[in-house]
């Protein structure tokens, strides 16, 4: 009769592996939950079948049988016992050994490229640019305050969602315009920083953090057209008021 009560053990490891494992950890921030139990089964069973056939075919031709050193470890005899353990303990370390052959970066950009959002997908592009200009982008928060800078911190997909941002200037939208007006202007202590060689600085004093749920509208900054655009609106300004002379 089988005895179902050992599958707890597998099934706990296979959620272990799920949530440490960070391909898989980050996958399943973009899915439904209840997927994750569900995956958790599959996944108990194929590392049943893998790390019992790496004890049986791998390890003991080096003389290492873990199942019997858990056997003399574990006080309790109940058959099967040893196996559920071996599996249990054996999720942990195979999901580090992953994380050390897919690194966090890898993994995030595979999920952010593969499910992320186009929002994502931007400040990722930000985050990974070694072009200046293409790293700018134009932040839109919920209470119409503009940010101009780059993006230099992202959140895990897990728990609450935000961004650091690096401002180079800022300002608000006009409520019924939604004309753009700068404000503030953070080009001059960037270059403060960097003259005095403490950019490390910048992320630390300048880092500004925007939940993604404030965020309303994320657009490419390009500064030919924004100058482009201020500089026709200057020249009807100027023509408005030599007419009016």
């Amino acid at each position: 009769m089988p005895k179902f009560d050992l599958l707890l053990l597998p099934l706990l490891g296979g959620y272990i592996f799920l949530i440490t494992f960070f391909l898989t950890r980050f996958y399943h921030q973009r899915i439904e939950r209840q997927r994750l139990i569900f995956n958790s089964s599959i996944l108990a069973v194929a590392l049943s079948l893998l790390m019992l056939g790496v004890d049986e075919f791998i390890l003991k031709k080096f003389f290492l049988n873990f199942r019997e050193t858990i056997g003399k470890i574990n006080p309790i005899e109940y058959e099967g016992l040893n196996q559920s353990l071996f599996i249990f303990l054996s999720s942990f370390p195979l999901a580090k050994l992953l994380n050390f052959l897919l690194p966090k970066k890898l993994a995030l950009k595979y999920v952010v490229n593969k499910w992320g959002s186009d929002f994502e997908k931007l400040f990722w592009t930000s985050l990974q640019s070694k072009d200046d200009e293409d790293k700018l982008l134009m932040v839109t928060t919920k209470s119409n305050k503009v940010y101009v800078g780059y993006v230099n911190q992202i959140s895990e997909p897990i728990g609450s969602s935000y961004i650091t941002i690096i401002p180079n200037f800022s300002g608000y939208r006009d409520k019924e315009t939604q004309e753009f007006t700068v404000t503030t202007d953070y080009l001059n202590v960037l270059e403060h920083y960097i003259n005095i060689g403490q950019q490390n600085q910048i992320d630390k004093k300048m880092g500004i953090i925007i939940p993604l749920t404030e965020i309303c509208m994320v657009s490419k900054f390009i500064s030919e057209i924004f100058d482009r655009f201020n500089y026709n609106e200057n020249d009807e300004d100027i023509a408005e008021n030599e007419n009016t002379e």
